[in-house]
């Protein structure tokens, strides 16, 4: 009998089922996540298509966007960010970043990858490839790995949309953006990536863990277009709140 890398991924939830990441119990389920703190996660409220910034008013309208984009829109076409950033999100995230725990990137990407499929694009093509916002190559040589290549390789195995991490570098070293004011990380993004080669007509997928004031974001975005990319889609896995919650960076 021939044997499939699909007998071997059982056998082995067999002898090892999978554990949830959250509560620590049996998950029930192929990923390492149960269905309850699944549906515990903090879904993002209705937001605006553009940047993903919570709207102040509800509206049935999926095209709404709000004053900011209105007056001023980005260089980036939609964002989609699944969760807000709060517990347990953050401790996910923290942990994938600071404590290398890589799971926790295949569960955030393979719930993103559900998303997109089933409500995000299920009318509307695709992007044609995906590109993680990289990390200069000092953090990156600190860090061990980038996370949202990390995050971005299951939603491209499930998607099955290739992946350009090397298209793409990071050329400025740039202090953290969570370590300084509101108003210095425009400026500390200024002129940090650079593109390889032309992107004339394509449209592509960004990747990135959290959006916080949305300057690492829209300075790449900058420099895609710059490139030639026809379109740009955002997706994240979480994006703080505005207005007296977590404001974004």
């Amino acid at each position: 009998m021939r044997t499939t890398p699909n007998y071997f991924k059982k056998l082995y939830q067999w002898i090892l089922p999978p554990t949830c990441i959250l509560c620590g119990y049996p998950a029930g389920r192929s990923q390492d996540l149960c269905q309850h703190c699944l549906a515990e996660l903090p879904i993002l409220p209705q937001s605006c298509p553009r940047c993903a910034n919570t709207l102040v008013m509800a509206t049935s309208a999926s095209d709404f966007a709000c004053g900011q984009c209105l007056k001023q829109p980005p260089s980036f076409d939609a964002t989609y960010a699944l969760y807000t950033y709060q517990s347990p999100i953050t401790k996910l995230i923290m942990e994938l970043k600071f404590n290398q725990q890589l799971v926790n990137a295949r569960i955030l990407g393979e719930c993103i990858a559900n998303k997109i499929k089933n409500t995000w694009y299920d009318n509307k093509p695709l992007p044609d490839m995906i590109i993680p916002v990289p990390l200069h190559a000092k953090r990156l040589q600190k860090r061990g790995f980038n996370q949202a290549l990390e995050i971005a390789r299951p939603i491209s195995n499930l998607l099955k949309l290739p992946i350009n991490s090397t298209l793409c570098l990071r050329i400025k070293h740039t202090s953290a953006q969570a370590m300084l004011p509101a108003e210095k990380r425009s400026q500390n993004m200024k002129n940090a990536f650079f593109i390889k080669q032309s992107l004339a007509g394509y449209h592509i997928a960004v990747i990135d863990d959290v959006i916080t004031t949305g300057h690492t974001i829209t300075e790449l975005s900058d420099t895609l277009k710059k490139a030639g990319a026809r379109k740009i889609d955002i997706w994240c896995v979480a994006k703080t709140l505005r207005d007296g919650h977590l404001y974004d960076g």
